[in-house]
């Protein structure tokens, strides 16, 4: 994509002459863009995947003429669940890094592991004398339903998340899940779920890694300890620039803090808590 609109300065950029404002000038800029089109959110890339010119990525609605498939990079559907499992009848969520977690592109199947030290329980819920099962789900799961539907972000499902460590969240999956979009001070030091559109990623001096949400103009950003920088980038095989991250989407279970700038910030600890949906061109341009 050749072009992306900036709903900062309210204009339309050819990915050139974005280039050539310079780091420095864009970098905000870039958290702020849209296709000009279907106004999805959309990213920045200096190159990519054999791209070797700046270009705009978008994450396109049905139809929009803009668009460009794009192929999610390991993650799987929400599958591996018990037989009648129904999202509405409520979710287990099962917590805890996956082995092996893999970001072939051409995989299919979730890898849905137990988390080491828990077991699931097929909790039955009756149904007008039949008998309906929970669904069970992965934070990989979780991410990936989010992403595809806002019927589970509406949802009035109730979500049981076993020997839960997290104090504080809600049961009920509407006000469990939070898209970073939607994000205000009524959450200032409240435990959620977040998720949400990523625009781009980098280092700050003292070692901290973070992820900047996209659209939005107070600088919301997920800070990774820097403790656990290292074995995050192996983990989800972030390897070489950061900009690998860019168009990304996140999941992470946090506390939401609010810094004297008035940025909010939500803090990652640790890496049970957090799963990434990466994304590539199967074109290799967009």
């Amino acid at each position: 994509m050749d072009v992306a609109f900036c709903t900062i300065d309210g204009k339309e950029w050819i990915a050139q002459d974005f280039f050539d404002l310079g780091e420095a000038v864009y970098t905000k800029l870039r958290r702020n863009l849209k296709c000009p089109s279907c106004e999805g959110d959309a990213w920045f890339r200096k190159a990519s995947y054999g791209n070797k010119v700046p270009h705009f990525c978008a994450h396109h609605v049905d139809g929009c003429g803009y668009a460009t498939t794009y192929e999610q990079i390991g993650e799987g559907d929400g599958g591996n669940e018990f037989p009648a499992a129904n999202p509405d009848s409520g979710i287990i969520l099962d917590l805890g890094l996956e082995k092996d977690y893999s970001i072939d592109v051409k995989q299919q199947d979730p890898n849905d592991i137990d988390p080491q030290g828990q077991h699931r329980v097929a909790t039955k819920v009756e149904n007008g004398g039949g008998k309906d099962f929970p669904a069970h789900m992965t934070l990989k799961n979780l991410l990936y339903k989010l992403v595809r539907s806002d019927k589970l972000y509406f949802s009035e499902s109730k979500v049981f998340i076993p020997n839960s460590p997290v104090q504080g969240l809600p049961e009920i999956a509407k006000d469990l899940f939070v898209n970073v979009k939607d994000i205000n001070e009524n959450l200032r030091d409240k435990n959620r779920i977040f998720w949400g559109f990523i625009s781009d990623a980098g280092y700050t001096a003292d070692g901290k890694l973070w992820l900047n949400a996209g659209s939005r103009n107070d600088g919301l950003s997920v800070s990774i300890n820097p403790e656990i920088a290292d074995e995050f980038r192996r983990y989800f095989k972030v390897e070489g620039s950061l900009d690998n991250l860019a168009g990304c989407h996140v999941l992470v279970i946090g506390n939401c803090y609010f810094a004297a700038s008035g940025k909010p910030v939500i803090w990652c600890g640790q890496l049970d808590y957090i799963v990434l949906r990466r994304y590539k061109s199967d074109l290799g341009i967009s």
